[in-house]
């Protein structure tokens, strides 16, 4: 069929009818696909790109595994499609490995809610968070990202999340009129490459006598302004997936002691960092050094490796225990196919069955090393940081200054010039070596594989992206 495929048509097709993110219809120009393969994307005309964005870092069991793929032609032969109302043994089987095998030993998990996408996950989760607090605010933070629909968006804070339109040349900038962002409280990041507050990193720990870092600190003065009465919760990724921040191990254990004493909820955003990303199975078990437990986890992407969309919101035992003493007038077409459900068990079972998750640790160990390497081997990086297959590499004019290359940086609207960005020229320059490889923000690379990528591939982008950083260096001050 691929042979038979005329792409020529295919681009044609798709530049007339399709509507295409991040760009205007004069820069558009068509990628075609014509398959995957462990990491890679093959072309029609036979290229093979080695996918150091694993798609959007969601791929986490590689491309088309055997046993994900036999388990969704299985599930196809028994179904076609019942909705969420209905019990079936994949979607039973699915919530039984999320709350006993996978966080059965913390103790805290108690139900889970299965949704379409990691967005709806993010709104499934404010919804409850709400209805079981009965107050309206949420907290999230500079440079957050949490999904593409209402409230989801109103909780983004890096700006290129939040569904805004933009154009090079007369310098347009809207964002989405009416958008909710009433409800949210905005606190700081924690960004120590850039403190938002004023502080740097490690020094920070000592400037307050209890050793409270100050963006913590600073986040709870805002919502203490707010007033605790009317905030429902705090919502964060472990690590920023759109605004590529890893932050220091301190930060989560000390967000979490401050919602326990506040008296809020904690949303944990899991959707990119879930299922192995950073190493564990969840982000939060690394970040918070096992001393943490959520109120809230939302997850997707790596819940079935994106074989097909799907995603869930697993709740405390005490959130359980309300939500199941009302009747909850909340229904989804296609939460809980079970054509997605028959993926999820598969993917975990593959996860759990090889032993992945503790094998992506050590990947990370290897490629974090490789980096750092290439951090002190070129001047225009500033900063690596990173575990398992997430990694943030901050891209300067200035070691010394920490001057960036788009001043924006975290917050730019995307007016100015693509060519512009050093993550751009990384990009292309990559490209010549057979490897994609940016990012999302303009100064900083955000790199991972899949969990199961092998040595030979992660070398392979550490030599394009080597070749790639000396036309970066040439740009430095």
């Amino acid at each position: 069929m691929a042979n038979e495929t005329d792409w020529n048509k295919v681009k044609e097709w798709d530049a007339k009818y399709l509507l295409h993110p991040f760009v205007t219809s004069e820069e558009y120009g068509a990628c075609p696909v014509e398959s995957t393969d462990g990491d890679y994307l093959v072309m029609p005309d036979g290229t093979r790109l080695l996918d150091m964005f694993n798609q959007l870092y969601c791929v986490n069991s590689g491309q088309k595994v055997p046993e994900i793929q036999d388990a969704i032609k299985d599930a196809l032969d028994r179904f076609g499609f019942v909705w969420d109302i209905y019990c079936t043994d994949y979607k039973a089987e699915v919530a039984k490995i999320l709350i006993e095998d996978l966080l059965g030993d913390e103790g805290w998990a108690g139900k889970v809610r299965f949704t379409n996408s990691g967005g709806e996950s993010v709104e499934v989760a404010s919804i409850i968070a709400r209805l079981y607090t009965g107050k309206e605010y949420i907290a999230t933070r500079e440079h957050s990202y949490h999904g593409i629909s209402g409230v989801a968006v109103g909780l983004n804070r890096v700006l290129a999340g939040r569904s805004h339109i933009s154009r090079e040349g007369d310098g347009l900038v809207k964002q989405v009129p009416g958008q909710g962002y009433g409800a949210t409280i905005k606190c700081p990041a924690p960004l120590c490459y850039r403190c938002s507050v004023g502080h740097s990193y490690p020094e920070c720990k000592s400037a307050l006598p209890d050793g409270t870092l100050p963006c913590v600190h600073t986040a709870e003065q805002f919502i203490r302004n707010h007033g605790v009465d009317q905030v429902a919760a705090m919502i964060t990724e472990p690590a920023f997936g759109a605004g590529t921040i890893v932050p220091p191990l301190e930060y989560l254990p000390q967000i979490y002691e401050m919602t326990r004493r506040l008296g809020i909820l904690w949303i944990v955003d899991e959707v990119l960092m879930g299922f192995g990303r950073l190493g564990t199975w969840f982000g939060y078990q690394k970040m918070g050094g096992g001393k943490v437990r959520p109120d809230i986890v939302t997850v997707a992407k790596g819940l079935t490796s994106s074989s097909i969309g799907a995603g869930a919101v697993i709740v405390s035992k005490e959130i359980a225990a309300f939500m199941d003493s009302v009747r909850w007038n909340h229904v989804s077409t296609f939460a809980g196919h079970p054509i997605a459900m028959a993926a999820a068990v598969a993917n975990l079972k593959y996860l759990m069955n090889n032993n992945i998750i503790p094998k992506a640790a050590e990947k990370g160990e290897y490629f974090g090393a490789k980096l750092r390497e290439l951090e002190s081997r070129h001047k225009c990086v500033g900063q690596v940081a990173g575990y398992g297959m997430f990694w943030q590499v901050e891209l300067v004019k200035n070691k010394e200054t920490r001057e960036p290359f788009i001043a924006e940086d975290r917050n730019t609207a995307f007016t100015d010039n693509p060519a512009t960005k050093p993550v751009t020229v990384v990009l292309n320059k990559c490209l010549e070596k057979g490897v994609l490889l940016g990012g999302f923000v303009p100064n900083t690379l955000r790199i991972g594989g899949s969990l199961t990528i092998s040595q030979q591939d992660m070398d392979k982008a550490i030599d394009a992206l080597d070749y790639a950083l000396f036309a970066v260096d040439e740009m430095c001050d």
